[in-house]
């Protein structure tokens, strides 16, 4: 079953290095998205964190887990409800583990603006705009939000718009 485990920003690849060498049955990884930055006046891609703090472990033992997680720095918790570690929802944990095949890389998105009306051609985010919360053209970037036990994580994926029409 999927957890999520809260970390210290920037330090979330190490914890789940942590994670994959403490238990060795468990899947972890740090969801991360592809964007598209401009350097040196040229479009390139590069990788980061998705929600930032926050990383994705698949474990059967999630209290035996966490017992080892408090000795590590960087540890803050596994996100719960009332004191009480739940697993991702059965429609979560099915994004999660299609993220998981992509080695936890989310892709960019293509998309078009027609009025007020947001609508992703290709990609991740097709057919989940209702994710999305605004989106930056002149950065290429898509904000959305999640709702894992009754908290909001808000993370940043890309998104290119191709088209705008009035």
């Amino acid at each position: 079953m999927w957890y999520v485990i809260w970390t210290s920003t920037g330090m979330e690849e190490k914890t789940a290095q942590a994670v994959r060498d403490l238990a060795c049955q468990s899947r972890c990884f740090v969801p991360r998205r592809r964007v598209q930055i401009r350097r040196k006046g040229e479009w390139i891609f590069a990788e980061k964190p998705i929600f930032p703090g926050y990383l994705f472990v698949d474990t059967e033992d999630i209290d035996a887990l966490v017992l080892e997680l408090w000795k590590m720095e960087g540890f803050h918790a596994v996100l719960a409800v009332e004191k009480k570690y739940y697993p991702l929802s059965d429609e979560d944990a099915v994004l999660t583990e299609k993220l998981y095949e992509s080695e936890g890389v989310l892709d960019v998105s293509q998309g078009m603006i027609e009025g007020d009306t947001i609508t992703v051609t290709s990609g991740p985010l097709q057919g989940r705009e209702g994710m999305i919360r605004r989106i930056d053209r002149h950065k290429r970037m898509a904000y959305i939000e999640i709702e894992l036990f009754n908290q909001t994580i808000r993370g940043a994926v890309g998104l290119e718009i191709v088209e705008k029409r009035p």
